[in-house]
Protein backbone atom coordinates (compact mmCIF):
# COMPACT_ATOMS: atom_id res chain seq x y z
CA UNK A 1 0.00 0.00 0.00
CA UNK A 2 2.68 2.32 0.92
CA UNK A 3 2.75 2.89 -3.04
CA UNK A 4 -0.36 3.83 -3.15
CA UNK A 5 -0.11 6.26 0.24
CA UNK A 6 2.63 7.92 -1.82
CA UNK A 7 1.07 8.66 -5.03
CA UNK A 8 -2.08 9.77 -3.52
CA UNK A 9 0.09 12.02 -1.10
CA UNK A 10 2.31 13.24 -4.09
CA UNK A 11 -1.01 14.58 -6.07
CA UNK A 12 -2.39 16.55 -2.66
CA UNK A 13 0.57 18.37 -3.13
CA UNK A 14 0.61 19.14 -6.52
CA UNK A 15 -3.02 20.60 -6.57
CA UNK A 16 -1.97 22.81 -4.17
CA UNK A 17 0.89 23.82 -5.61
CA UNK A 18 -0.83 24.53 -9.05
CA UNK A 19 -1.35 28.48 -9.26
CA UNK A 20 -4.46 29.99 -9.15
CA UNK A 21 -3.03 33.34 -10.73
CA UNK A 22 -2.48 31.33 -13.84
CA UNK A 23 -5.65 29.62 -14.01
CA UNK A 24 -7.77 33.16 -13.19
CA UNK A 25 -5.75 34.48 -16.11
CA UNK A 26 -7.08 31.23 -18.03
CA UNK A 27 -10.75 31.68 -16.84
CA UNK A 28 -10.71 35.31 -18.19
CA UNK A 29 -9.86 34.30 -21.49
CA UNK A 30 -12.68 31.82 -21.37
CA UNK A 31 -15.15 34.11 -20.19
CA UNK A 32 -14.37 36.54 -22.61
CA UNK A 33 -14.75 34.49 -25.38
CA UNK A 34 -18.24 33.21 -24.10
CA UNK A 35 -19.80 36.99 -23.46
CA UNK A 36 -18.47 37.77 -27.19
CA UNK A 37 -20.08 34.68 -28.99
CA UNK A 38 -16.30 32.82 -29.79
CA UNK A 39 -15.56 29.38 -29.89
CA UNK A 40 -13.25 27.39 -28.10
CA UNK A 41 -10.87 24.26 -29.55
CA UNK A 42 -9.20 22.14 -27.91
CA UNK A 43 -5.99 19.71 -28.91
CA UNK A 44 -3.66 17.00 -27.37
CA UNK A 45 -1.87 13.84 -28.04
CA UNK A 46 -2.59 10.54 -26.36
CA UNK A 47 -3.84 10.89 -22.58
CA UNK A 48 -4.28 14.56 -23.36
CA UNK A 49 -6.38 13.65 -26.59
CA UNK A 50 -8.93 12.00 -24.13
CA UNK A 51 -8.73 15.04 -22.04
CA UNK A 52 -9.29 17.13 -24.83
CA UNK A 53 -12.26 15.24 -25.74
CA UNK A 54 -13.80 15.04 -22.19
CA UNK A 55 -13.33 18.41 -21.43
CA UNK A 56 -15.10 19.87 -24.81
CA UNK A 57 -18.07 17.47 -23.70
CA UNK A 58 -18.22 19.26 -20.49
CA UNK A 59 -18.26 22.49 -20.90
CA UNK A 60 -20.51 22.00 -24.50
CA UNK A 61 -23.04 20.55 -22.77
CA UNK A 62 -22.28 20.46 -18.18
CA UNK A 63 -22.67 24.60 -18.69
CA UNK A 64 -26.13 24.68 -20.38
CA UNK A 65 -28.75 27.15 -18.71
CA UNK A 66 -32.37 27.61 -20.17
CA UNK A 67 -32.29 31.19 -22.19
CA UNK A 68 -28.00 31.42 -22.46
CA UNK A 69 -25.95 30.94 -25.21
CA UNK A 70 -24.17 28.06 -24.68
CA UNK A 71 -20.50 27.61 -24.04
CA UNK A 72 -18.91 26.55 -27.87
CA UNK A 73 -16.27 24.07 -27.15
CA UNK A 74 -14.63 21.48 -29.83
CA UNK A 75 -12.12 18.86 -29.48
CA UNK A 76 -10.02 18.68 -32.61
CA UNK A 77 -8.67 14.72 -31.54
CA UNK A 78 -12.02 13.68 -32.53
CA UNK A 79 -12.32 13.86 -36.15
CA UNK A 80 -10.34 10.74 -36.94
CA UNK A 81 -10.51 10.32 -41.11
CA UNK A 82 -9.36 14.12 -40.94
CA UNK A 83 -6.88 13.44 -38.40
CA UNK A 84 -5.76 10.16 -40.77
CA UNK A 85 -5.92 12.71 -43.88
CA UNK A 86 -3.33 15.40 -42.87
CA UNK A 87 -1.23 12.65 -41.57
CA UNK A 88 -1.17 10.50 -44.94
CA UNK A 89 -1.18 13.57 -47.31
CA UNK A 90 1.31 16.05 -45.47
CA UNK A 91 2.64 15.15 -41.60
CA UNK A 92 1.15 14.34 -38.46
CA UNK A 93 2.88 17.58 -36.89
CA UNK A 94 -0.15 19.45 -39.24
CA UNK A 95 -3.27 17.93 -37.73
CA UNK A 96 -4.31 20.37 -35.35
CA UNK A 97 -3.40 23.31 -37.60
CA UNK A 98 -4.91 22.22 -40.67
CA UNK A 99 -8.44 22.06 -38.69
CA UNK A 100 -8.23 25.58 -36.96
CA UNK A 101 -7.06 26.63 -40.49
CA UNK A 102 -10.89 26.06 -41.98
CA UNK A 103 -12.61 27.24 -38.37
CA UNK A 104 -10.37 29.50 -36.55
CA UNK A 105 -11.71 33.25 -36.11
CA UNK A 106 -10.68 36.70 -34.29
CA UNK A 107 -11.61 35.97 -30.63
CA UNK A 108 -11.54 32.32 -30.50
CA UNK A 109 -9.67 30.36 -27.78
CA UNK A 110 -7.55 27.47 -28.74
CA UNK A 111 -6.12 25.19 -25.73
CA UNK A 112 -3.19 22.86 -26.22
CA UNK A 113 -3.08 20.41 -23.59
CA UNK A 114 0.60 18.53 -23.49
CA UNK A 115 2.65 17.43 -20.20
CA UNK A 116 5.87 17.86 -22.43
CA UNK A 117 4.70 21.37 -23.58
CA UNK A 118 6.36 20.26 -26.47
CA UNK A 119 4.28 18.76 -28.55
CA UNK A 120 4.89 20.00 -32.59
CA UNK A 121 1.15 19.48 -33.93
CA UNK A 122 0.18 21.79 -30.45
CA UNK A 123 2.61 24.29 -31.43
CA UNK A 124 2.13 24.74 -35.02
CA UNK A 125 -1.99 24.93 -34.02
CA UNK A 126 -1.39 27.12 -31.13
CA UNK A 127 1.09 29.88 -33.35
CA UNK A 128 -1.20 29.85 -36.27
CA UNK A 129 -4.26 30.76 -34.26
CA UNK A 130 -2.34 33.19 -32.61
CA UNK A 131 -1.34 34.35 -36.61
CA UNK A 132 -5.50 34.42 -37.08
CA UNK A 133 -5.85 36.86 -33.65
CA UNK A 134 -6.92 33.74 -31.72
CA UNK A 135 -6.01 33.75 -27.79
CA UNK A 136 -4.05 30.53 -26.70
CA UNK A 137 -3.85 29.04 -23.62
CA UNK A 138 -1.44 25.58 -22.54
CA UNK A 139 -2.83 23.25 -19.96
CA UNK A 140 0.94 21.83 -19.52
CA UNK A 141 3.21 19.76 -17.34
CA UNK A 142 5.60 20.55 -14.54
CA UNK A 143 8.16 22.35 -16.89
CA UNK A 144 5.87 24.01 -18.97
CA UNK A 145 7.91 23.47 -22.37
CA UNK A 146 8.25 25.54 -25.48
CA UNK A 147 4.50 26.19 -25.63
CA UNK A 148 4.34 28.21 -22.23
CA UNK A 149 6.17 30.88 -24.26
CA UNK A 150 4.25 30.59 -27.01
CA UNK A 151 0.69 31.11 -25.24
CA UNK A 152 -1.54 34.36 -23.85
CA UNK A 153 -2.04 32.59 -20.79
CA UNK A 154 -1.27 28.77 -19.24
CA UNK A 155 -1.06 26.66 -15.90
CA UNK A 156 1.31 24.02 -14.91
CA UNK A 157 0.56 20.88 -13.39
CA UNK A 158 3.82 20.38 -11.26
CA UNK A 159 3.74 16.73 -11.14
CA UNK A 160 6.11 14.24 -10.33
CA UNK A 161 5.66 11.91 -13.29
CA UNK A 162 3.59 12.24 -16.50
CA UNK A 163 0.55 10.52 -14.70
CA UNK A 164 0.03 13.28 -12.09
CA UNK A 165 0.68 15.55 -14.47
CA UNK A 166 -2.31 14.26 -16.37
CA UNK A 167 -4.43 13.81 -13.52
CA UNK A 168 -4.08 17.70 -12.26
CA UNK A 169 -5.19 18.40 -16.53
CA UNK A 170 -8.75 16.26 -15.61
CA UNK A 171 -8.84 17.89 -12.54
CA UNK A 172 -8.33 21.42 -14.02
CA UNK A 173 -10.89 20.75 -17.05
CA UNK A 174 -13.62 19.99 -14.62
CA UNK A 175 -12.95 23.18 -12.24
CA UNK A 176 -12.75 25.19 -15.28
CA UNK A 177 -16.47 23.81 -16.39
CA UNK A 178 -17.79 24.30 -12.77
CA UNK A 179 -16.54 27.98 -13.28
CA UNK A 180 -18.00 28.37 -16.70
CA UNK A 181 -21.26 26.80 -15.85
CA UNK A 182 -21.35 29.71 -13.07
CA UNK A 183 -20.82 32.57 -15.61
CA UNK A 184 -23.18 30.90 -18.01
CA UNK A 185 -26.09 31.13 -14.91
CA UNK A 186 -25.05 34.28 -14.17
CA UNK A 187 -25.41 35.81 -17.46
CA UNK A 188 -29.02 34.17 -18.00
CA UNK A 189 -29.82 35.56 -14.74
CA UNK A 190 -28.42 38.76 -15.92
CA UNK A 191 -30.83 38.30 -19.56
CA UNK A 192 -33.86 37.60 -17.36
CA UNK A 193 -33.71 40.96 -15.31
CA UNK A 194 -33.29 42.80 -18.36
CA UNK A 195 -36.48 41.09 -19.58
CA UNK A 196 -38.58 41.76 -16.86
CA UNK A 197 -37.25 45.15 -16.75
CA UNK A 198 -37.89 46.26 -19.78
Amino acid sequence: MEPISQYFSELEQMVQAISLANLQQVLHLLEEAYYNGHRIFIMGNGGSAATASHFALDLAKNTIMPNAPRVKAISLTDHVPLITAWSNDTAYEHIFAEQLANLVEPGDVAIGISTSGNSPNVMNALTLAKRSRACTIGLLGARGGKIKDIVDAYVLAPGQNIEQEEDAHMILAHIITRHMREVVRSYARNLELATTTN
